[in-house]
C-alpha cells in the first residue's frame, strides 16, 4: 500500500478511478452495471466508495472499461505505482477475533489423498483435452472450452478454422455464433457478446445461420436455445445506433435471458 495510505482512502482512490474512467467512456451507471452484472445501486455505492469489490468484480470492471486491472489497483503518490489490492477486498480484522491456526488446514494424509485424486482426474481431463483438440479446441480450461466442446458434439459442428470472426461451421460450412453462460451464477443477467462490437462485427453477426446458446447451471448443461439473426435485429439495431451516436465501439453488450428463451429449445435436461 502507498505509505500513509489506509484502506479507507484506498477504496475512495479506486472509486474515483472507477467514476472517472465511466464518465470519459461517455457510460452510464446502467451500462457499467450491466456489463458486470451487478445493480445501479452496486456501481453508485462503489463510486462514492461505499462498497469494496470482490477480485471477481475488479477484474470484470478492468474489462468493462478497457484497462488492465493492475491500473485500477494501482496509485501514485510520488510517481511510482504501488498495487493496493489487499486494500480493497475487506477492511482488517482485529487479530483478538481470529483464532490462531495451530496446524495445517489439511493433514499429510489428507494432502497425499487429494493429489492421488487429482491425478486420477487429471487423467481423465487429459482424455477431454484430446476428443476437444479434434473438435479445433485447443484448450478446455479457457473461454469455457469444455462447455464448447459439449455443444458442439451435441449440435454436430466443428469450430470455425482460425476461430475469427464466427464460433462454428457445420458439415455445409454454414457459420453459427455459440454461447455459454452459467444462469446459477448470473441468473438476471445475460449473455456476452464481443469486447468491442463494431459495425464490421454486427454486420457478421446478421450473416451466421443461427446462434446456439448453452444456459448452465455450474457444469450442468440444462437447455440450448437456437436463435435466428431475424430474432436478434431489435438488438442489433438498438447497438448500432449506439455505436453511431458514440462513434466508437460497445464494450460487451449483452442479450437478455428473457431474449434467448424465446428462442427454439433444442435441447433440455429433463428430457435427457
Amino acid at each position: 500500500m502507498v505509505k500513509g495510505m489506509n484502506y479507507k482512502e484506498a477504496r475512495q482512490l479506486f472509486a474515483a478511478k472507477v467514476s472517472q474512467l465511466r464518465r470519459e467512456k461517455r457510460m452510464t451507471q446502467e451500462e457499467l452495471a450491466e456489463l458486470v452484472d451487478k445493480t445501479t445501486d452496486y456501481i453508485s455505492l462503489l463510486e462514492r466508495g461505499e462498497r469494496s469489490p470482490s477480485f471477481e468484480v475488479i477484474l470484470n470492471l478492468a474489462e468493462a472499461l478497457d484497462v488492465p486491472a493492475s491500473y485500477l489497483l494501482s496509485f501514485s503518490q510520488s510517481g511510482e505505482s504501488t498495487a493496493i489490492l489487499n486494500t480493497l477486498i475487506a477492511e482488517p480484522v482485529s487479530p483478538s477475533v481470529v483464532e490462531p491456526v495451530e496446524e495445517p488446514i489439511t493433514t499429510e494424509n489428507e494432502r497425499s489423498s487429494d493429489a492421488k485424486r487429482l491425478e486420477d482426474a487429471m487423467k481423465s481431463i487429459q482424455e477431454l483435452q484430446n476428443l476437444a483438440s479434434e473438435y479445433g479446441i485447443a484448450d478446455i480450461f479457457q473461454d469455457n472450452g469444455g462447455k464448447t466442446l459439449q455443444l458442439l458434439i451435441l449440435l454436430g459442428l466443428r469450430i470455425s478454422p482460425g476461430r475469427e470472426g464466427n464460433d462454428a461451421i457445420d458439415a455445409e460450412g454454414k457459420e453459427y455464433e455459440l454461447k455459454t453462460i452459467n444462469i446459477s451464477l448470473n441468473r438476471s443477467g445475460g449473455i456476452t457478446t464481443h469486447h468491442h462490437l463494431n459495425k464490421i462485427i454486427l454486420d457478421k453477426y446478421r450473416l451466421v445461420e443461427a446462434w446456439y446458446i448453452g444456459l448452465y447451471e455450474g457444469i450442468t448443461l440444462k437447455e440450448i436455445y437456437k436463435l435466428t439473426p431475424e430474432m436478434l435485429e431489435p438488438k442489433f439495431k438498438e447497438w448500432e445506433e449506439k455505436v453511431r451516436l458514440r462513434n466508437e465501439p460497445l464494450n460487451n453488450p449483452k442479450i437478455p435471458l428473457k431474449l434467448v428463451r424465446k428462442g427454439q429449445l433444442v435441447y433440455s435436461h429433463s428430457q435427457q
